[in-house]
């Protein structure tokens, strides 16, 4: 181990339980799934592999997040205008008028009185 550590230009201090979560780690970062990473290390149970998916899966939300929350300051419009505020757009009131021309049926009485 410690030739093929030598020749791969690595630490002398490198361990072969570091280099295998390394390429776990790297596995993961590049995609793979769980079932993957299992064949690849030669782990006996799934929650083995799923330690290093869940990590990646973190990291990767992490910056998606991140973006999000970017593209969402970068793209602010304002819905409504401070001169706007409290007051209802002349569509909606031309719909309540309607609504109150509306005959109802026999029987009904209405709410309020126009």
């Amino acid at each position: 181990m410690r030739d093929a550590t030598t020749e791969a230009g690595l630490p002398l201090d490198c361990r072969p339980h570091g280099l295998r979560k390394s390429f776990g780690r790297l596995l993961a970062d590049a995609g793979a799934s769980a079932h993957d990473i299992m064949a690849a290390l030669d782990h006996l149970t799934l929650m083995e592999a799923e330690r290093y998916t869940r990590e990646a899966d973190r990291r990767r939300g992490g910056r998606r997040a991140i973006v999000k929350l970017e593209d969402h300051k970068a793209n602010r419009i304002a819905q409504t205008s401070s001169s706007s505020l409290g007051k209802s757009p002349k569509t909606e009131r031309k719909s309540k008028v309607r609504s109150k021309r509306l005959a109802l049926p026999r029987g009904i009485e209405p709410l309020f009185q126009p």
